[in-house]
């Protein structure tokens, strides 16, 4: 971001250098006074002129055309562009302030007209869709898996912690939460549990059985449809023995099927006692510990069941039985209403794009208030609740949830714009003022948002920034434009027609904002083309924004500007337009530039020899730190970071993160058009590779426990395998407790019918357990095994690896590419610009010397302020190159502008005196933009806030204090006089007049005040 005028480098320097000193000299003085009057006659002849055009161009083509030809090509090219734009804006700002009203109706009803794109205004959250490149692998595979294998299937999971959560108390308040559950009634239709939960067979038992009395003899005891659950086993040889479809005739198999009640899939600890609320109502804690250890059946589904699984932070004696949790699961499956989709009665799950009915959506939200209610009451339990739906809720939610900063920093702004802009006195304070420019702003901000929904751009969290970040920008242009009009006002005198003070105004203020939004415009359309969509959404937002500001300061803004200064000359008061002030003096106090005078003291302590010398070792210590400090970053991302830390989600996910770190990351791996079952060789020993990698845990294949299964079966070994009998085998195993948890793996062209062969298999997957992989160097070399391993596979068709890890992993490896990418793009960009305007390579050089200082110390303090390397903090530095290269770029000029001495030192001590207090009131301005978002949950505003106090401070730093020692000793030459004509085509006459006193020549050539910043 460019504050107080970024690299305005004014083509009206000169102008504005020898004004603003006559404006601060007293009349009287030997020298002084004589060199501003003979300023002021100059100016006056050339305004009398009926042609001044004209006679300024003669006068420049008559009287320095020999002078052209010595000059640079940097400083023609600089000169021409300068003189152009200078002549568009005078007439531009002449326009606007003969036609006011006619100028705030046309930005009224382009703002309207572009406003309207905004009811296609949709937000993107989807963490695939934002942080990962969109011709990535993972992409790719996430598209066919959505085709080959869609999911219906949502999970809302429970997570109690307590000290120990094996006791008969929270035994009995997990039953309480399932009966409030089952309660729940959401809809016109009441929807509730039973209408959307997923349902699996349950097998017929004993109730009054109770663990400890289970054997393993009992009937249906493997009789396994957990297929959500995934929970494979490892079977023993009894238990595939009492696998039914392997002892019973496969008709009288498939009437059982048929025959066995359906229960929703709800599991949790309660599965051990049946869900009896009598059994559970008496508990002891004894008797829960006991049954913990040796409940092996799910008395809910009558399946086996590891409940361990359900279990974190578990304490084990010497025995290895369980004597305390610290955690456990509770979790509620449903399903999706497809008939309700097809009928559009459905709503768009934020975070993971899918459609979900609206009575499925309604249940989700009343089951997540029901958990968290259940949780308040609870005293020390704590229940931390994860709906399917959580995470796209709590992102969007985030999204708008700091619009309160944003409205303190709006106000925070408006009262020091209204005491930079204004006067400390009734009349020449501009409130009004200062709340239009951020009006126009506003507008900025209206049209960026309209244009980019009209053209289906996405909003997304890093755009939460972009307000105030077009307020900094537009409050810089507010400065500058500002600074010329007083500039020009003290120079015409208190009669200049309004209408000529805003043409010149714009003269001298206009190609300086202009140069400011290029710069950015420029940076972040370059950006653009960045294969990251969060980054590339943010950088068109950017641009669109910055230009709006832009064009609205240079109108909106002006025509504001001029009728608050026709309030200021019929001395009304600045709240209150009515009131008149009549014979108003202004308070001497509110007259005195108090930064102004401060620099002055500033600028030669400053460059004394002892504090040059400590300031370079002092800047020399600071770059070995912040090196050092800047090797320790590293990259890491995680879409986690945009969920606040103050929501119930976040505190779910670091709870599961505490009490469950053993889980790693689960994957799949996906094959398409394989031939069966010539192939299972192959795929048998890439399971045997994938386990020897070292990066995966565990793999569930399907053809290893087919294999499993038929090596029990009674005619197993008797016929040879090929493909009708592996489709009759399949079927009946997918419809076997050993096999049931495998259906989900397959894609079939047609219905599984018990009676019948399985249909062709158009697609099927394995799953695998990656090991834990904290660091994105361990993710990254996990993801390149298991792709090299799945590449290598000499079989034909499709074969892919696909997690939902992968996303955070694929982008760990891409950010810091695109870090690098974007800094050189933007600071080649920052340096044409630079090194055109300047016209000093040794100059441009020393400034981006300076950026990179800065952006060196910012990657620093991001290690020390615990941030990484990712798709945020890759903006944000960005941004800081333009933020930085504002600072040192101002000094530079200065520096280059003094001229009629070689004294590196006193040309420095100039230059600090008349630009400092400017770009310090600049960095200023930043830093109160930014300052806020302190105390904000959000990832974005916490990262830009970190981000840009660094870089105002250290680029404040380096641009005010290190680079003018630095020009002290090794600064270039100062601009010849012809160069500055470059720099200056509205003194073309007066520098070239020879009326011009020799007096005041040098004095204008040994003194430097900028007037604008």
């Amino acid at each position: 971001m460019n504050n107080a005028a970024s690299l305005s480098i004014f083509s009206d320097l000169q102008f504005l250098r020898t004004v603003g000193m006559c404006n601060q000299l007293p009349s009287s003085g030997k020298g002084r006074g004589n060199t501003c009057e003979n300023q002021k006659e100059t100016e006056a002849a050339t305004n009398s002129d009926a042609t001044p055009e004209k006679t300024s161009n003669t006068s420049y083509m008559g009287g320095r055309r020999n002078d052209l030809k010595d000059r640079s090509f940097l400083s023609e090219m600089s000169f021409s562009i300068t003189k152009t734009l200078e002549d568009m804006f005078e007439s531009h700002g002449r326009l606007v302030a003969t036609y006011p009203l006619t100028t705030v109706g046309i930005c009224f009803v382009i703002t309207s007209i572009c406003s309207l794109g905004s009811v296609n205004f949709v937000t993107e959250l989807r963490p695939f869709r934002l942080w990962i490149p969109q011709h990535s692998e993972f992409i790719k595979v996430l598209n066919w898996q959505a085709e080959n294998f869609p999911s219906s299937y949502r999970q809302q999971m429970a997570i109690w912690e307590a000290d120990n959560v094996l006791t008969a108390n929270v035994m009995q308040q997990m039953l309480r939460l399932h009966k409030k559950i089952k309660q729940i009634r959401v809809g016109p239709n009441d929807t509730s549990w039973e209408d959307v939960c997923v349902r699996v067979p349950s097998l017929p038992m004993n109730s009054h059985t109770k663990p400890e009395e289970e054997h393993e003899d009992v009937d249906y005891d493997r009789f396994d449809y957990g297929t959500l659950s995934r929970k494979r086993r490892s079977n023993t040889e009894d238990d595939r023995n009492s696998d039914l479809s392997l002892v019973l005739p496969r008709d009288q198999y498939c009437q059982i099927l048929e025959s066995l009640p359906r229960l929703c899939l709800e599991t949790s600890l309660l599965e051990i006692w049946g869900l009896d609320e009598n059994v559970i109502m008496s508990l002891t804690d004894e008797q829960v510990i006991k049954d913990v250890n040796d409940a092996k059946l799910s008395r809910v589904f009558g399946f086996k069941s590891d409940f361990t699984k359900y279990l974190g932070s578990v304490v084990y004696d010497e025995q290895g039985r369980i004597v305390s949790a610290k955690a456990a699961t509770h979790m509620w499956i449903t399903l999706v209403n497809d008939q309700s989709i097809r009928d559009g009665d459905f709503v768009i799950d934020k975070g993971s794009g899918e459609a979900v009915d609206t009575a499925g959506m309604a249940w989700e939200h009343s089951w997540m208030h029901a958990v968290l209610e259940a949780s308040a009451e609870l005293g020390n339990i704590t229940v931390y609740a994860q709906a399917a739906s959580s995470f796209g809720d709590i992102s969007e939610k985030n999204i708008w949830g700091d619009v309160k900063w944003l409205m303190l920093g709006i106000c925070v702004m408006i009262s020091f714009v209204n005491i930079t802009l204004g006067r400390r006195n009734l009349v020449e304070q501009r409130p009004l003022l200062a709340f239009m420019g951020l009006v126009s702003v506003a507008q900025g901000v209206a049209i960026a948002y309209g244009v980019c929904s009209m053209l289906k751009i996405p909003y997304n969290p890093v755009n939460s920034i972009l307000p105030i970040l077009l307020i900094g920008l537009g409050v810089d242009d507010m400065f500058v434009i500002m600074a010329a009009w007083e500039s020009v006002g003290h120079h015409k005198g208190a009669s200049v027609d309004l209408v000529e003070r805003a043409g010149k105004t714009m003269r001298h203020a206009g190609v300086a904002i202009t140069v400011t939004s290029l710069t950015d415009v420029t940076a972040f359309a370059v950006g653009a083309s960045t294969d990251l969509p969060a980054l590339r959404s943010f950088c068109i937002y950017a641009s669109l924004g910055i230009f709006a500001v832009y064009v609205l300061q240079s109108t909106f803004f002006v025509v504001w500007l001029v009728a608050d200064q026709k309030r200021m000359e019929g001395n009304r008061n600045g709240f209150f337009w009515c009131i008149v002030h009549h014979d108003w003096k202004p308070y001497a106090c509110s007259q005195r530039d108090l930064m102004s005078e401060a620099f002055k003291s500033l600028a030669s302590c400053l460059l004394s020899t002892r504090a040059r010398i400590f300031i370079l070792v002092s800047t020399g210590a600071l770059m070995a730190v912040s090196v050092l400090t800047t090797l320790n970053l590293h990259q890491e991302f995680n879409p986690m970071w945009f969920i606040p830390q103050d929501s119930y989600l976040y505190k779910s996910f670091e709870a599961a993160k505490l009490h469950f770190p053993e889980n790693g990351e689960k994957g799949y791996i996906y094959f398409a058009n394989v031939t069966l079952p010539e192939d299972l060789v192959h795929l048998n020993k890439l399971v045997d590779d994938l386990i020897s990698s070292g990066v995966v845990t565990e793999v569930n294949a399907w053809f290893t426990a087919l294999d499993n299964y038929l090596s029990h079966a009674p005619d197993h070994g008797t016929t040879a395998m090929d493909y009708s009998l592996l489709q009759d085998k399949l079927l009946i195993f997918l419809q076997s407790s050993s096999g049931a948890s495998y259906q989900n793996d397959f894609s079939f062209d047609g219905q599984l019918e018990c009676l019948s062969p399985a249909p062709p298999v158009r697609a099927f997957r394995i799953s695998i357990m990656h090991k834990p992989a904290p660091t994105p160097k361990e993710q990254s070399e996990a993801l390149r095994a298991i792709k090299t391993l799945v590449s290598g596979v000499p079989i034909h068709g499709y074969r892919a690896a696909w997690a939902q890890a992968y996303s955070i992993w694929e982008t760990n490896e891409v950010v810091g590419t695109e870090l690098w990418r974007n800094i050189f793009l933007a600071g080649a960009v920052v340096g044409v610009v630079t090194l055109v305007l300047l016209a000093s390579l040794l100059a441009s050089v020393l400034v981006l010397v300076c950026v990179g200082f800065t952006v060196i110390g910012v990657s620093g303090t991001m290690w020390l302020w615990g941030l990484t390397i990712d798709t945020v903090s890759c903006i944000a530095l960005v941004l800081a190159i333009g933020l930085s290269v504002d600072y040192a770029a101002h000094i530079a000029h200065a520096f280059l502008s003094v001229r009629g001495t070689d004294d590196k030192k006193e040309r420095a001590r100039v230059a600090l005196q008349g630009a400092g207090s400017a770009v310090l009131q600049g960095g200023v301005s930043t830093l109160l933009a930014f300052v806020l978002l302190a105390w904000s949950s959000s990832h974005v505003f916490v990262t830009f806030f970190k981000i840009f106090t660094a870089a105002s401070i250290l680029g404040l730093y380096y641009g005010l204090v290190f680079l003018p020692v630095v020009l002290s000793f090794i600064g270039p030459s100062a601009y010849s006089d012809t160069t500055a004509v470059a720099s200056d085509s509205t003194n073309v006459n007066r520098v070239g007049n020879n009326n011009v006193s020799q007096e005041s020549k040098e004095f204008t050539k040994l003194e430097y005040s900028s007037g604008i910043v």
